[in-house]
């Protein structure tokens, strides 16, 4: 995002008209022009993107940025319904929703949520926070519509820390695989267009989200691990005085790795693409459908199936991933492919937003502070996204098109223009 004066002279129309519908339900005329400021911030150029490096390059004073993000008291949650009711029907036709998560490498153990723990960010563990995102794909780029922090155990049972951080008394523990649950039911509630949801094994593990996906009607296709069981034919099962269990005299279960190293020649399917530094690339997929130890309900005995879905290129000793897979229609070579190499905008969405649009320069250590930088630094990236589909589809897709001209978020284009020849 190395933007000149050039190019903000030319995109500040367009952005002014981006953020207006975005944050109109937040309340107060200052938080409506706090909030242009600080997107304007998040999308300035600048090694680091704090509040006080941000105020200075805007010429504001920090404490407006300030109590903006950490004390004001709007939700978060109406600019996520704002960004899935006025963006996400640019990026459609959806290809997928992917959840995953990302960590922020922290000192100390005064900011919220912070702990030793596995951070996606320098791949092993360390002292971090870290959120649970959600977001939509078509393909190419990924739309945030939704993101929380996941609080460890120790971090939800410590009352004075929890009212020095501002954790308000309906959060409690959940984990990461739940509150991806809570975000999807959320965007469904608010009508975003379904497609199924791709995640890691972390949320492939998690048996309650599948039956929640399942619940809701929704496709899943999530990373499995080689050492899950599955049999390949229904088993009988027993009834015990509590619950259902597998019948002693049923077949033995197999791993998933085993199933995938029981597929014929004939089965497998070959598949290319052309990834996107432009080589060609080769696979090859194989499917059947199975039935999942973890997936049988033991307390009434149901037991849907679902896919393994195996993408295994021939050069490799190992899949590059195995996969459990609920669908409302039998695999089909294209759709799996897709489905199988999906995860990949996400991780750019991170990469991106960390490296240039500072998702994880927040140095607050509030609750309420974190979630609304979490927020803001969405809708920077998101007007990134939607600038790009506007050039690459060769369409004019218009994010608030009708909205009058908000004075509070004129005023602050107002002092960016006064700006541009100086500081940008």
């Amino acid at each position: 995002m190395k933007w000149n004066s050039a190019h903000w002279q030319r995109k500040i129309t367009a952005l002014q008209k981006f953020i207006e519908p975005l944050v109109a339900e937040i309340g107060r005329s200052e938080r409506r022009e706090s909030a242009a400021l600080y997107v304007q911030g998040l999308l300035m150029p600048g090694h680091r993107k704090s509040i006080e490096p941000m105020a200075e390059r805007l010429r504001v004073d920090s404490q407006k940025l300030q109590q903006f993000i950490s004390d004001s008291p709007w939700q978060d949650r109406q600019v996520w319904q704002a960004i899935r009711r006025e963006v996400i029907p640019v990026v459609e036709p959806l290809q997928a929703w992917v959840v995953d998560e990302t960590g922020w490498l922290k000192q100390g153990d005064d900011s919220v949520g912070v702990s030793h723990q596995y951070c996606g960010a320098v791949g092993k563990q360390a002292q971090c926070q870290v959120a649970v995102e959600l977001v939509v794909s078509d393909g190419e780029v990924a739309a945030p519509v939704g993101g929380r922090l996941y609080l460890p155990e120790r971090w939800a049972k410590d009352l004075p820390r929890r009212q020095k951080a501002g954790i308000p008394h309906a959060v409690t523990f959940q984990t990461k695989p739940e509150i991806a649950g809570d975000l999807i039911e959320e965007a469904l509630a608010d009508g975003l267009t379904a497609a199924p949801i791709l995640g890691d094994a972390v949320y492939g593990n998690a048996a309650e989200l599948r039956r929640r996906a399942r619940r809701l009607g929704l496709e899943y296709f999530f990373n499995g691990e080689d050492h899950w069981l599955a049999w390949t034919q229904r088993p009988k099962l027993s009834r015990g005085p509590k619950y259902w269990t597998v019948s002693k005299s049923a077949p033995k279960a197999q791993r998933l790795r085993e199933l995938a190293d029981a597929f014929q020649a004939g089965q497998w399917q070959a598949a290319g693409w052309r990834a996107a530094d432009g080589e060609k690339r080769a696979t090859r997929l194989a499917w059947k459908q199975i039935y999942l130890n973890s997936d049988l309900d033991e307390g009434n005995g149901q037991w849907p199936p679902c896919w393994l879905v195996v993408d295994w290129p021939e050069d490799q000793a190992d899949p590059y991933h195995v996969y459990v897979a609920c669908l409302k229609q039998p695999p089909a070579k294209g759709r799996m492919l897709r489905l199988s190499r999906g995860r990949w905008p996400i991780e750019q969405y991170f990469q991106r937003g960390k490296d240039d649009l500072g998702l994880d320069h927040y140095e607050g250590r509030s609750w309420r502070g974190f979630h609304h930088h979490l927020t803001m630094s969405a809708v920077a990236y998101l007007f990134v996204a939607v600038d790009y589909l506007r050039a690459k589809k060769n369409f004019r897709p218009d994010v608030g098109t009708g909205i009058a001209r908000d004075a509070a978020v004129n005023r602050a284009f107002t002092r960016l223009l006064s700006l541009l020849p100086h500081r940008v």
